[in-house]
């Protein structure tokens, strides 16, 4: 018979077990915390463990731990509960999913690839300070020349097909997206007037190998006046600002934290001011890591220049706290941001304004 020395044991390794979360694999790609690809197979009990192990569980007493939990009453005065007790002690203790920094998950050998359609996650992000990248955001700025504006930004970029790997974690291979965002701003100082608004719209390619991520598609945008600032300002003069581009971009990861990136767009078509070519190029500092709760900090800057200001242009700088999903598709940010150039409303594009506040940003 076993006494309850033996039971508290196994009872202590199926708890320990239960704590530090399952883990599923498949070849040498190995999920912590929820399955990526299939479900797994059924997992094996703590006898079949002894049995198929390759190197002892218990360094010295595997064999008499072994036939003690059969009820080996010959072999049960054989394990000693300090023997037990120290052996127990000398296991290395699984890690709970939430330690292992995606980018660790994601450099595995071997994984699976194949097509796929609406895939989770994106392969080359959103530029962080890009003023405008397609996401969801709020920012309340200060301009010492006119006060307090509302900055707001609803749109996102979607997956539609990839051929690639599975899951949302650090994807590699080629994703086709599709993108759009209205950029509005509203004057708090009017009566939350809609002041001007940009609608952006595209589609990209894009790849991502190793540390290497690049994109090229085309976007258009169109540059539009609030009624409540035309009323306002009897005397202005609307243009039709539009730009229908074709881009190239590249993107280097130094680490799996930062990256530096550049951007180069020429508008085949393009009306009311603008210019054919632009540029944007900067660094960002935003950790892979899935800290939960605590969040970690992040730091952005993006260089914009075109043609249309004689290759000069704007200086934005963002830094805070972000915090990212479990499955890493998505990130929410909050933290302070300062714009330098021309308006960041390209209907006015002809204002200059240097403006420091705060904002929030959501990925996806």
């Amino acid at each position: 018979m076993l006494n309850h020395n033996y039971i508290i044991a196994v009872l202590f390794g199926s708890l320990a077990g239960l704590i530090a979360g399952p883990v599923y694999a498949e070849d040498d790609w190995i999920s912590l915390g929820q399955p990526l690809l299939n479900e797994p197979a059924t997992q094996p009990t703590a006898f079949q463990l002894l049995e198929e192990q390759d190197e002892p569980l218990f360094p010295t007493y595997d064999a008499e731990f072994a036939a003690a939990v059969r009820g080996d009453d010959e072999q049960n005065d054989l394990l000693q509960t300090s023997m037990l007790q120290d052996s127990l002690l000398s296991m290395p203790m699984p890690q709970p999913g939430n330690a292992v920094e995606p980018a660790a998950l994601a450099g595995c050998a071997n994984r699976p690839r194949g097509w796929q359609v609406l895939p989770q996650g994106i392969m080359f992000q959103s530029y962080l300070a890009g003023e405008k990248e397609p996401r969801m955001a709020a920012q309340w700025m200060w301009d010492r020349n006119r006060g307090l504006v509302f900055e707001t930004a609803l749109g996102g970029r979607w997956g539609l097909v990839r051929n690639g790997t599975y899951g949302g974690i650090d994807p590699e291979g080629f994703q086709f997206d599709i993108e759009g965002a209205a950029f509005a701003r509203v004057d708090p100082e009017e009566q939350s007037d809609l002041e001007a608004a940009d609608f952006r719209a595209g589609f990209v390619g894009t790849w991502h190998e190793g540390p290497w991520r690049f994109k090229t598609g085309y976007y258009h945008i169109s540059s539009h006046i609030g009624d409540e600032y035309l009323l306002r300002n009897n005397g202005f003069q609307r243009i039709n600002y539009v730009r229908d581009s074709l881009l190239a971009a590249a993107m280097y990861n130094v680490n799996p934290d930062l990256q530096v990136y550049a951007e180069v767009a020429v508008a085949l078509n393009h009306n009311g001011g603008a210019e054919p070519f632009e540029l944007q190029f900067g660094a960002q500092y935003s950790p892979v890591i899935r800290t939960g709760i605590r969040g970690a900090p992040f730091a952005a800057i993006n260089g914009h220049l075109r043609q249309e200001f004689n290759f000069g242009g704007s200086v934005n700088v963002q830094a805070g706290w972000q915090w990212r999903s479990r499955e890493g598709t998505q990130m929410f940010r909050m933290g302070f941001q300062h714009y330098n150039g021309p308006s960041i409303q390209w209907e006015l594009f002809d204002v200059y304004e240097s403006m420091t506040g705060m904002g929030i940003w959501f990925d996806f």
